[in-house]
């Protein structure tokens, strides 16, 4: 009778403690320092992914930014992360500012694509009163490029080269974005090329006290430049009057940040998170408004990992 109390006793214990839950899973997206454009992006998406699903916990994760993305996803120490798209399929072929990394193509092979998030469109902003209509008319004038070893001055370098020009042709000035638009008002430079959501906040401010117009980038021009870059650029218009002073429709391009995973990533989360960010609108930040699930399926390196293109199939944008 006593071992029957005790089993009975241990059957009620069982019964009023049930087994804990499954513990929930957790997901970090690697950003840059915080307060900065990639943190804040980081910020947005998973709180879109939090409020979306329950069974896995998104976290942005501070870095040193892009770069050391690429490194501590490949090593494993963090889920995702963020990066230029450019920038992610240059790594993955072992090419451009990746190649002088010993065995780069071997060590950057498990990267895989998840999708696109924001894109940043380059403006090429000029003061409206300055007679500055193109590039041409920009030739022996004073043009800022950004700080060395960005990502913004590669892009502008490549950018003078696909316009047939030389960087000797121009005046350059190296300020950073944060400044650049503070020198154009000021004239210490002529001309500022950065890339911005659209539209872009600093130089909305500047046009509301000096009015700004923007140069057009050819088509001849982004058709090379996207060749450079692997066709990872998008071509895009700024709207005529998006910013004061700019009265007509302006063609120029836009790169896309996006985020990557590893090779062996489980295909199931990877699946949930990427249903989970396209199952209703994307974060309310201007910078999430010209991507579409439609730009996650161009032909580009590296790879779409699994869980994402097992997705994509299901809505009928890849085979």
């Amino acid at each position: 009778m006593k071992h029957l109390a005790l089993a009975a006793a241990v059957a009620a214990v069982v019964i009023a403690c049930p087994p804990p839950a499954a513990a929930q899973e957790r997901w970090s997206i690697a950003t840059s320092s915080t307060g900065s454009g990639p943190y804040i992006v980081g910020s947005s998406i998973a709180q879109t992914l939090n409020t979306r699903q329950t069974g896995i916990t998104v976290s942005a994760q501070t870095t040193g930014g892009y770069n050391e993305n690429l490194m501590l996803v490949v090593q494993g120490q963090t889920n995702s992360g963020l990066t230029l798209l450019a920038d992610l399929s240059e790594a993955y072929r072992g090419e451009g500012k990746f190649a002088a990394i010993p065995d780069s193509k071997k060590t950057f092979s498990v990267l895989r694509r998840m999708f696109p998030v924001t894109t940043a469109t380059f403006h090429c902003a000029v003061r409206a009163d300055s007679g500055i209509k193109s590039f041409a008319d920009l030739k022996g004038r004073k043009l800022n490029i950004n700080v060395p070893s960005t990502s913004t001055q590669q892009i502008n370098r490549s950018m003078i080269t696909a316009l047939g020009m030389k960087v000797t042709d121009f005046k350059i000035f190296e300020i950073a974005t944060s400044k650049s638009f503070d020198s154009l008002g000021d004239r210490i430079v002529d001309a500022t090329c950065n890339g911005l959501p659209m539209p872009g906040s600093p130089l909305l401010q500047l046009g509301a006290a000096t009015p700004v117009n923007l140069l057009s980038i050819p088509d001849d021009a982004f058709a090379r430049l996207n060749q450079t870059y692997g066709g990872t650029m998008l071509r895009v218009t700024i709207p005529a009057n998006t910013y004061p002073g700019q009265t007509a429709d302006v063609k120029t391009f836009a790169y896309p940040e996006v985020l990557f995973v590893r090779a062996d990533a489980k295909e199931d989360l990877v699946y949930a998170l990427t249903k989970a960010y396209w199952s209703g609108p994307q974060p309310d930040n201007p910078a999430f408004k010209q991507v579409t699930l439609q730009n996650a399926a161009i032909d580009v390196d590296p790879p779409l990992h699994p869980g994402v293109a097992r997705y994509l199939r299901e809505r009928g944008l890849i085979k």
